[in-house]
Formats: structure tokens, sequence, C-alpha cells
């Protein structure tokens, strides 16, 4: 699955949590959004090579023990 298509399904999930009305959902959607957002402008800034941009690439692929969703 790609990032873009990670995003969009996070953004259609919020969007019906907020239909339903469960902002606390909407809410802890929109920080998982935000946070994909903001480690995507660490990656495409000048020097994404470096060590804090290979941090966020093993996050990306779960290599660092994180937990995708």
């Amino acid at each position: 699955m790609t990032q873009e298509t990670h995003l969009s399904e996070l953004e259609e999930e919020m969007a019906q949590a907020v239909a339903a009305e469960d902002f606390e959902t909407a809410a802890l959607l929109r920080g998982q959004i935000d946070q994909i957002r903001r480690d995507q402008r660490v990656l495409e800034q000048p020097g994404a090579n470096g060590p804090q941009a290979a941090y966020f690439k093993n996050r990306e692929t779960g290599k660092a023990g994180f937990r995708l969703q």
C-alpha cells in the first residue's frame, strides 16, 4: 500500500467517524494523518539521506519495530 493510499483510507475513516459523531476516533485519525504528513515533509527535504531521514524510512517500512496500521 502506498503512502497516499494509506492517507486516503485514513481520511475516509476520519470522515466516517465525524459523520457518526465519534469525535474521539476522528481526532486520533487526524493525529495519525498529521504525523504521516510531517514524516513525508522530512523525507522530502534536502539531505534526506541523513540519520534523521533513515529513522523515518525505517518507521515507514516497519523495520524499526514500529507497528504499521
